[in-house]
């Protein structure tokens, strides 16, 4: 499953699990906030929704590499199963990431935007790294050969890190770093619905029904003839 949705809004991760073989949630400290409710009731409550089994990912907010450490402890106390803290690729950011091993914390590397950042978060042992593809695009950078470039440098050095694209403009970006290696997506909630939409799909259904609604009345479907 490559797909993530990027919220923490509860009615649409119902949503996407109820329409995609969804792999997890991810949020950030802009998402979080957006809906107005206490911090830790909102993050168990995603937690139960999805099970323990799917990916869930929080950052932390410390503006140092202890402070950073010290929510983190906090995180994985408290919220249960497949569980990553994200951190972001500063040099605090980076002076942290040791520590957080040493704690036996798995954690994402987030905010990526340079090559040399993804590099030096996988060699500090990010589990995922999450490059920002819509502002490395914005940089005149392609977001598949950003992710091809990461890719080689991974499997040549054999580091274990896998590549979490995030922040898109649009699906086209989506598919481009799929198909160039990337591991998973998350997306906003309105590129999720995004993603199996096509109204020459919808235009094929609806001549479908024509045709049968002509033949066997509109209100037969086939459990009902």
């Amino acid at each position: 499953m490559f797909l993530l949705i990027d919220t923490a809004n509860i009615a649409d991760i119902r949503k996407a699990l109820e329409l995609f073989p969804l792999a997890g949630v991810t949020t950030c400290p802009s998402i979080i906030t957006k809906e107005k409710r206490p911090f830790w009731e909102l993050l168990t409550e995603i937690r139960s929704l999805i099970g323990n089994d799917k990916m869930l990912h929080a950052q932390v907010l410390g503006r140092t590499a202890e402070e950073m450490l010290q929510d983190a402890i906090a995180l994985r106390s408290r919220i249960p199963g497949n569980f990553y803290v994200k951190v972001p690729v500063t040099l605090e950011g980076l002076k942290a990431m040791p520590m957080l091993r040493r704690e036996g914390i798995p954690f994402t590397a987030t905010t990526i935007h340079t090559i040399a950042q993804a590099i030096l978060a996988a060699e500090n042992g990010a589990c995922y790294l999450a490059p920002y593809i819509n502002h490395i695009e914005d940089e005149g950078i392609s977001g598949a050969d950003f992710i091809r470039q990461v890719t080689e440098y991974l499997n040549r050095n054999n580091l274990p890190s896998k590549l979490l694209a995030a922040s898109f403009r649009n699906t086209r970006q989506i598919v481009s770093v799929i198909t160039a290696g990337a591991h998973h997506a998350t997306l906003a909630p309105d590129l999720v619905w995004k993603l199996a939409d096509s109204p020459m799909t919808d235009q094929a259904v609806e001549k479908f029904r024509r045709a049968w609604d002509e033949t066997y009345g509109t209100d037969k479907n086939i459990a009902n003839l």
